[in-house]
Order: structure tokens, then sequence, then C-alpha cells
């Protein structure tokens, strides 16, 4: 298990860069190309679906909630899944995986002879040179950035907050070791090779991958975070859809390669993908022989056990390669604990994987395909409204001031639908929700409870429903599935008091791993 501590430790950084540069938010158009992977069944690939079905009982036995699961042997699909709301045409927030498409990045600019991994951070940003600059970053490199080995205790990323030149904050922090010396997470050295990246070629990174590596592998619908300075931002802030995750990581099973062209220098990926530095990090006590995080890093790549190696987000975002194989394993999720969903490949998927294919199994085969129709959370099951429906639907809820913005509410509610409308004085903002079915809507915000983000071009996509929990109380609860991992909850509790009904609000949104944030707001029905 990942000692709690780093766990926090690391999340607390993923808010605050989500918080920083969420709100500039880049998506690629689509394009000519298509590129999709081959399809196969598990036992035509030596693969047991008994095995697989194994993987999914533990799944739901455990503590974890994922989201998606894609297999990959020999090239080819033999199993995928997403649980409802999620679904295979969306996005999923990747957060660290991020940092291994970075690393591509660097890899391909560096094979165009753009930039060298001995080149010194401080050249690529001479303009941004701190008053004082210390001789530990005078000597960083770029290898150096991509090991984490900055040499840095502390992750510079909290003094950007404010900050309209992220470079210079970077080179104006501590460093109290040797650069390359000793391994470090460090979110702001990720960010610094994606900006030494468009400092290098002229292009953000984004712009950069697209032709090189986003087109020749199909990818279509994704979107990169951008920094207010109009760097991609490199650490997190990808979103991508699961099965672009599986090319991904077949791309790199095959040492670069992509529809028989090398897209991504082979010796980049072997490099890229081998033990660098020793991960080891005093406050992750769990032995290195059950302990996937003290396998040793790579350049913006964790190595695994049985010898495999994948991109890693927070909250269980996987993208696992296993050479010896001839597999990948894509995962993602809102794990509480990474490590008991990476045993979930270990215990369950890796024995099912044979050297020569399996003989047909019908009714493994029927089974898991039955499994995978339904997948999805725990369903809801409404109590019966009370007669005070009609005095509701359709009704203003006009909202007591509060923090959150929120001016009045209006739940309009026909058959097994209701709308949502907030209103935040200037702006009003719509959803539709079922009746304890998921439904779709599009919006700007990317929270029911705050406003919408200063720069917001794309709608968000936004999975709703509600349901009565007792006659007189409403529980809305929507997942932002391309923005989140999390849900958002909202209590609506009515009282009658023979004059008029008040409302009282309990609203729950969850802040990645940081624990349930809890607001009240009191209203009243007026019209």
């Amino acid at each position: 298990m990942k000692n709690i501590i780093q766990v926090v430790r690391k999340t607390l950084s993923i808010a605050i860069l989500v918080c920083l540069c969420g709100a500039y938010n880049y998506a690629q158009n689509k394009n000519a190309y298509s590129n999709t992977l081959p399809v196969s069944t598990p036992e035509a690939e030596g693969v047991s679906s008994a095995g697989i079905l194994k993987f999914l009982d533990a799944v739901e036995k455990g503590q974890n909630e994922l989201h998606s699961f894609v297999i990959l042997r020999h090239g080819k699909i033999i199993s995928q899944g997403w649980w409802s709301p999620y679904g295979k045409e969306l996005k999923h927030v990747m957060f660290s995986v991020s940092k291994s498409f970075t690393s591509v990045g660097v890899g391909i600019a560096i094979a165009e002879n753009k930039l060298k991994l001995t080149d010194k951070v401080v050249s690529f940003f001479l303009q941004s040179l701190p008053d004082t600059l210390s001789t530990y970053m005078k000597e960083m490199t770029v290898q150096d950035l991509l090991k984490m080995s900055t040499g840095m205790n502390t992750d510079p990323l909290f003094n950007v907050r404010g900050s309209t030149d992220w470079p210079k904050a970077f080179m104006s922090a501590a460093i109290e070791n040797k650069p390359g010396s000793v391994f470090k997470y460090n979110n702001m050295a990720t960010f610094m090779l994606s900006a030494i990246v468009q400092k290098a070629t002229g292009q953000k990174l984004l712009d950069y991958l697209k032709p090189r590596l986003f087109d020749p592998l199909g990818i279509k619908n994704l979107a990169w975070d951008e920094t207010r300075e109009g760097y991609t931002f490199g650490a997190i802030g990808l979103k991508i859809q699961s099965e672009d995750m599986a090319k991904f990581g077949q791309m790199l099973l095959q040492k670069g390669k992509w529809n028989g062209k090398q897209i991504v220098p082979q010796s980049w990926v072997e490099e890229a993908t081998s033990f660098q530095i020793n991960s080891i990090d005093p406050g992750n006590t769990v032995p290195k022989e059950f302990n996937d995080w003290q396998q040793g890093y790579g350049y913006q790549f964790w190595r695994c056990r049985n010898n495999g190696y994948r991109a890693d987000g927070l909250g269980g975002q996987f993208i696992i390669v296993l050479p010896e194989k001839d597999a990948v394993v894509v995962l993602t999720a809102a794990a509480i604990n990474t490590q008991e969903e990476l045993n979930l490949v270990w215990d369950n998927l890796l024995p099912a994987m044979q050297d020569k294919p399996l003989p047909e199994d019908k009714k493994s085969s029927a089974e898991l395909a039955k499994r995978i129709a339904i997948l999805a959370f725990p369903s809801t099951t409404s109590a019966s409204p009370s007669a005070l429906l009609n005095r509701i639907s359709g009704k203003r809820i006009e909202v007591a001031q509060n923090e959150a913005g929120i001016q009045a509410l209006r739940i309009s509610i026909k058959n097994t639908e209701a709308q949502i409308v907030v209103d935040r004085g200037d702006e009003k903002y719509e959803i539709m929700a079922g009746l304890d079915n998921w439904k779709f809507s599009k919006t700007k915000l990317n929270t029911l409870a705050g406003p919408q983000r200063p720069i917001q071009g794309l709608p968000i996509q936004v999975a709703s429903k509600y349901s009565w929990t007792d006659a007189t109380t409403i529980q809305l609860t929507s997942r932002f599935v391309e923005e989140s991992i999390r849900s958002e909850v909202w209590n609506l509790r009515f009282e009658n008091n023979g004059t008029e009904i008040k409302v009282h609000f309990e609203i729950r949104n969850f802040v990645e791993f940081m624990g349930i944030n809890s607001r009240m707001l009191e209203g009243k029905i007026v019209d």
C-alpha cells in the first residue's frame, strides 16, 4: 500500500496544479487519421476469459472504484469495459500519465536536434533568470528534470501561485542536493520540460506532438490544459480516451513503431522506460517486493514489478506495458489504494496470460460479455415523493447569500427527468438528470457549486441523476466525467411549515483524495 502521507502530499500538489491551470483548456479538432486497434478474443491470444472474470470479481469485492479497463495482447484488444456513466467515447483525466507523453515530446525533440539531454535548464530561459542563481541551478540539465532528480526537497509548485513567470519561479527555488543524485517527485520539473520543448521548437508541446504522435496514432478526441503563460502544462492536464491510452502503450511496446513507421525513436523508448534512478521514498515503507513505487524510475515513466513499466496518474490512471507478456493493460479509476489496483493485474490478469492460444471457452466468454455489458456504479432506488412535488417542480428556489455565488435554483420534474437550472445572477446554467439513471448534458461549468472558469471555450460533459432518498429529500448526483474522477452530490430537503416551503441544501464535492468539501445553504420557494 502506498504510504498515506505520500499520497496526500502528492494529491495536494496535483490539486493546486488543477486550480492554477484548469481554466486553460485546449482541444484538438478531429483530423483525417483513423487508426483503430484490431480486436480478438482472449483465448485466441492466449488469455483465459475466466481470468478476466476473476479480475472483475476482485474489482467488485475491492475498495477501489474503476472507470474502465482495456487489455491488449499481441497488439489486439481482447477485452475492454467501462463502468457507467464513464464510456468509450468520453475522454478521461490522465493526471500524471501526462508526464509520459511529455517525455515522448522531449525524446522526439532530441532526435530532431532541437535539444540535448545535457543541455542546461537555465540556457532556455535567459529572459527569466532570477537575480540570484544557485550553483546547483546552473548545473541542472534536461536529464535531471526527466529523472525527477532536480535536487530539490520541495516541489516549487507552491511558489507559482500568482506568478506570471513559472520558469523564473522554478529557477528561484532552493536546491538542497546535487542535481542528478537524488530522486524526488517534482511536478514543476515536468512543466519545465514542456516549457523547454516550446522554447526549443517554437511550438507548444501539444502542437508539437500533434503531427508527430497524436495524428499518427489516430488520437482525435483530446485536450491538454495550458498555463496562463501559454505553455502546455506537461505535468498533468491531458484528457484522452481509454483506447487512445492503449494505443500509446502499444506503440511503446513496439518500441516506437506504429503502422510500420518509427514515430518515436526506438532508442528513446528503451532509454525512457529503463531504470534510470532509484525511486525509494523513505515515507513509503512497503517492502520492495510488494511495492510498485520502489522498482525505479525512468524518464517520466515508473518501473513495475514483473519487469514492466507504466505511465502513472493520480487516482489509479495506468498504462501498464508488459514486454515479457507482449501485453498492455489500461486502467482508469478513482482508486483510494493504487497499489491494490495494480495488484488486481498481478494477481488476476497476469496468471491468465499463457504462451499459446487457448481452447475456446464459450461459457466463460458469454459470462464475460454479459458482465461487461452491465458494468456500472451501484444503482439507487427512489422513495415515493410526497405531495410537495407539485409545489416544488418548476418553482424558483431563492437561495440566501453564499460564497458559492448561487442566487437561485429551479428544478422542473417531468416523468423520469429533471431539468435543473442554476442561477448565478448574470448567467444561468442548465443540466438534465434522470430518475435513478444517468443523463448527459453539456455545460461550461466544471462544478455546479462554483462559477464558470475564466476561460472555457469547450462545453464540458456532465452525467447527472436524481433520486428521492425519502418523501421530502432529493439527492442530485453529478459527475463531470471528463474533468474529475469523483461525484458532486446535492441533498435538498424541503420543509413545509404551513406558510412557506424552506429548502435546506447540503452540497458535497470531492477534492481529489483530500476528502469531502461540504457546505450548507438555505433557501425558500418564492413562486
